[in-house]
């Protein structure tokens, strides 16, 4: 029989030893996980995959917020022309 259990807290940093993977949050909670060199490899593109979907929601978010800022800008600046 499996026993499930699931924890949660709120992320504050993370130590890698020897073998252990180990997450604590504010108020010094922790969480130690075994891990083999295999483990960290996996881990590790895991990470690097989620990081770069983050990267990449942030920077079409930002270039929609420039796109933005820029055609108001050229809205402005045809208002002023008009006016002239």
């Amino acid at each position: 029989m499996k026993v499930k259990q699931v924890v949660e807290f709120k992320f504050h940093t993370a130590y890698t030893g020897w073998n252990a993977l180990e997450f604590s949050d504010s108020a010094d909670n922790s969480v130690s996980i075994r891990m083999t060199d295999d483990d960290y490899l996996s881990l590790a593109d895991t990470l690097q995959t989620k990081a770069e979907r983050i990267r990449k929601e942030r920077a079409d978010e930002a270039a929609e917020a420039a796109r933005a800022i820029a055609e108001k800008n050229a809205e402005h600046f045809n208002k002023e022309n008009e006016d002239e």
